[in-house]
């Protein structure tokens, strides 16, 4: 009997990630459409959800078919999923994510430009003077390009630790609260007032204790 071993084609992937293996121009088009849809995943969108968004979403990310955005998802958890890495590799890995995004981020926008710039026609009137003018259209969809751009590198500065607040020190929290008693008995009151009325023993040494409780200092002429 003839062992079959099947290819495993997400391999390559996991290399790429792992080590920075080179990938062809085609292959990389589809680990950004895999890792899109990995951070989808990570961002809280169930797998439903993250096949509607690549089936709707501009190219080459998206308008996909149903089936091609089920393999997306599929192959997004068996590349990145499976990986494991230590504290400082998976630094490291965050900070590649990152980068990811952001490139794809720009890409989205160079697409959004391009498809605009296409549709830019030059109008002239009676005088001679022009004006050019782009597709209303082609205006908005680019506008719903840019939006997603800008979500992508939300995304990244997200997992760099961008969007994170400055930690710092309240001073408040080193002041020694009062010492406060709420009570409605009179006596209580009584007794406190008389605590603080009585007089104290100079332990400096450095004055005489008065009749009031307060403490003259005496002082030489020089």
């Amino acid at each position: 009997m003839q062992l079959i071993v099947k290819d495993d084609k997400l391999q390559k992937y996991r290399d790429h990630v792992q080590v920075n293996t080179t990938l062809s121009a085609k292959d990389k088009e589809l680990y950004d459409r895999f890792f899109f849809a990995f951070t989808q995943l990570l961002d809280g969108l169930s797998e439903r959800k993250v096949v509607e968004l690549l089936m709707n979403c501009p190219a080459p990310l998206g308008q996909l078919s149903q089936s091609q955005a089920y393999n997306t998802v599929n192959g997004a958890q068996e590349i990145f999923g499976v990986l494991n890495f230590s504290n400082s590799k998976k630094m490291a890995q965050r900070y590649i994510y990152a980068t990811r995004l952001e490139e794809m981020a720009a890409k989205v926008e160079e697409l959004a430009r391009t498809m605009v710039n296409k549709t830019v026609k030059t109008y002239y009137d009676e005088d001679g003077y022009g004006v050019s003018l782009a597709d209303a259209g082609a205006e908005k969809e680019a506008a719903v390009m840019f939006e997603k751009a800008s979500n992508m590198m939300m995304k990244a500065a997200k997992i760099k630790g961008l969007t994170e607040k400055d930690k710092f020190e309240n001073p408040n929290k080193y002041k020694v609260a009062p010492n406060i008693i709420f009570t409605d008995d009179i006596g209580a009151v009584e007794f406190l007032r008389e605590i603080e009325d009585t007089e104290f023993e100079n332990v400096a040494g450095d004055g005489e204790e008065t009749e009031e409780g307060t403490t003259e200092t005496d002082s030489t002429e020089g």
